[in-house]
């Protein structure tokens, strides 16, 4: 075989290998969106994973092949579920140019995510996940990896301001938490307007609290300031 043959057939190889690729990725995404909506359709106690291929419209051997046990087939849907938070909650934080509105910034994307479909199905697959002892470590790994992720993407960019990474990590989880418990609770009963006031209560309260950091850490180092030049 010349040189020119042999590359002719490394390319077309390299062509076939890439294409492979592609195409073993758009299998997968087609399986996981289909195993989404079921998820966002039904909840995990009602999620059957012969219906996935009936959904995907794909066999039920190449959902197999891809995604072996249904347990694999949820822990995937979680990752991807969490890993669209994270890459959301990153880009977010490093688009806040104002410091002043970190908080408010902070809360929108977090609501995005908290009111949402994908929030119910991660919520719901965390506590299946926590009793099905198969799917815990996967859970509780990904949970790790992804939403805290997610979170330390904002702690980072409030440390920026100049609060300590304690203070930023307390002021984010109490923000969480009461955007989290409201989201739990509007599926007992929607109240939008009880929900607005809450959120603007707490956003105002802890930029009140954020302040007081601040002012405290200026006054800090003004003392530390002046006893230095005295000593």
């Amino acid at each position: 075989m010349t040189g020119k043959e042999t590359s002719t057939t490394e390319k077309a190889h390299g062509v076939s290998r890439i294409s492979q690729r592609e195409r073993t990725s758009k299998m997968r995404k087609r399986i996981l969106s289909a195993a989404i909506g079921l998820l966002r359709k039904k909840g995990y106690s009602a999620f059957r994973v012969a219906d996935v291929a009936d959904a995907a419209g794909v066999s039920r051997g190449a959902q197999l092949h891809h995604f072996p046990t249904k347990d694999k087939l949820v822990a995937a849907c979680l990752e991807q579920v969490f890993s669209a938070a994270h890459e959301s909650a990153t880009s977010a934080a490093a688009k806040v140019n104002n410091d002043n509105k970190m908080l408010e910034a902070a809360c929108a994307e977090a609501k995005v995510f908290f009111y949402s479909e994908d929030f119910l199905i991660a919520l719901d697959l965390v506590i299946a996940g926590n009793k099905l002892r198969p799917l815990a470590d996967d859970v509780r790994n990904i949970s790790q990896s992804q939403r805290i992720g997610a979170e330390q993407a904002w702690v980072r960019r409030f440390v920026q301001t100049g609060l300590s990474s304690d203070d930023a990590e307390d002021v984010l989880w109490i923000l969480w938490s009461v955007l989290r418990g409201l989201a739990v609770r509007s599926q007992i009963g929607k109240e939008p307007e009880r929900m607005q006031r809450v959120t603007h209560l707490t956003v105002s309260l802890l930029n009140e609290y954020v302040n007081q950091i601040r002012e405290r850490t200026k006054t800090d180092k003004k003392k530390s300031h002046r006893k230095s030049c005295t000593s």
